[in-house]
């Protein structure tokens, strides 16, 4: 049984900012990040299909402790190097142990303790950096008559090698992944016809475009504050400035309900307008042996599908939690601050913003947990529990992965903001530790 102090799960964004953060101001504390894949990078190193990159900039995406050198939107390949160069120049990368699954997460005694498929740890603190989604099991609509389809399915969360070259390609899915691959697409399919349910809304960005974290934090921030506020406006704004959208093809919800989808260099409006694409604004009815059949009776004849259709979320990346000896239902518990969740001690976790960067809120999150630990020291306290308070959760918003895992999020939150970074950022830095929701033994 290996003992330390720190136990981080996850080697993507989250855990490279937890760990950049605790040997900064805990240069003689123990730490091992456990990774399940062979390689860093979370996301960046398993989202492989064509033309994936960031859908948000990359000013606010990268690491204040190690600035973004390449273009506003980065390209999947580059993000992944850059992460993987993060974790060299500040001497993470030998931290991590790679192809090792956490199986359980167990509290006893004061202590944690780690079980992995290669070996079990104890520490006293647990930090989850696993993401929000389900790496394992993505949303994959399931319609009638599969089996009699001949073409081939994929899906984007498990692309391997798939040859799209001089194929008829059907993409399912409006999203931001959808927006994302179809320009690449496009350059070596035979054709390509995008089925969207309903349509979504899409903005562009100028891939010259130079500009600064703090200007493009207020940049996002006034946006999403301006479409909550002048809904109907803002939502004629977006229309009157994209030629794309007309009568048919308006999304139904207002804008920011979901997380806008991203365009560079109108590279996706561009690529529609070519003989090689069609869009179908209709739900799928079932499959056919060459292709799909959508409800109003077309069938979009397909060698290939691909499911363009989205992730399930997944908090703590589905580990089961025990605390002495009882095991823990998210559903049961209150959020605290989206970083501990009541009942269980010593354990904190990473979550993101609807409406700005993954990568802000680890940081935040990481210096807020090292200020909770500097606090156990100087106190010397051995643990830190959430009590069960807060409001009923409501989806901050709309979007389908959200609405469908409900059941798997904590069911109360306490003074969790996932909509305004500034706020937490100045509640987080200011704040006092003990504020009287945690308990602290």
């Amino acid at each position: 049984m290996n003992k330390i102090d720190v136990v981080i799960i996850g080697s993507g964004i989250a855990g490279l900012t937890t760990a950049y953060y605790l040997q900064k101001n805990f240069p003689d504390l123990t730490y091992k990040i456990i990774e399940a894949r062979n390689d860093l990078g979370g996301t960046w190193d398993q989202m492989r299909f064509p033309g994936v990159r960031s859908d948000t900039d990359m000013y606010t995406y990268g690491f204040t402790f190690n600035p973004w050198q390449g273009p506003i939107i980065g390209q999947g390949k580059d993000i992944k190097k850059y992460l993987n160069d993060t974790a060299v120049k500040f001497n993470i990368r030998d931290n991590i142990l790679f192809d090792t699954k956490v199986t359980s997460l167990s509290w006893n005694n004061d202590q944690w303790t780690t079980k992995t498929n290669r070996q079990d740890f104890i520490s006293q603190y647990v930090i989850c950096c696993t993401g929000s989604r389900d790496y394992k099991y993505p949303n994959f609509p399931k319609f009638k008559d599969e089996d009699k389809y001949q073409g081939e399915i994929v899906h984007t969360q498990d692309w391997q090698n798939t040859a799209i070259k001089d194929k008829n390609v059907a993409i399912i899915g409006s999203g931001c992944t959808a927006v994302t691959m179809t320009p690449a697409v496009v350059k070596e399919a035979k054709k390509v016809t995008l089925i969207q349910r309903s349509p979504a809304w899409i903005i562009n960005v100028d891939g010259q475009e130079k500009s600064t974290r703090l200007y493009k934090t207020f940049e996002t921030l006034i946006d999403y504050f301006h479409s909550r506020l002048f809904k109907k406006s803002y939502k004629k704004k977006i229309i009157a400035k994209y030629p794309y959208y007309n009568d048919t093809n308006v999304p139904a919800y207002d804008f920011w309900n979901q997380r806008p989808a991203c365009s560079l260099d109108h590279d996706y409006f561009i690529s529609l307008k070519t003989n090689k694409v069609t869009v179908e604004h209709q739900e799928v009815s079932n499959w056919e042996p060459h292709g799909i059949k959508l409800k109003n009776g077309k069938v979009i004849e397909c060698d290939l599908t691909i499911m363009a259709t989205g992730l399930n979320a997944q908090i703590l990346g589905g580990i089961d939690i025990v605390v002495n000896d009882k095991t823990i239902r998210l559903n049961d518990t209150s959020w605290y601050r989206g970083m501990m969740f009541s009942g269980i001690p010593n354990l904190f976790a990473h979550t993101g913003y609807i409406n700005f960067s993954w990568t802000a809120r680890c940081e935040i999150v990481s210096e807020r947990i090292c200020r909770t630990l500097q606090y156990m020291h100087k106190k010397n306290l051995t643990t830190c529990t959430p009590k069960y308070v807060g409001k009923k959760s409501k989806p901050a918003i709309e979007a389908n992965y959200v609405l469908r895992s409900m059941d798997k999020f904590p069911n109360r939150s306490y003074k969790f903001y996932n909509a305004n970074y500034i706020l937490e950022y100045l509640i987080f830095k200011f704040t006092r530790i003990n504020d009287g929701v945690v308990d602290f033994k």
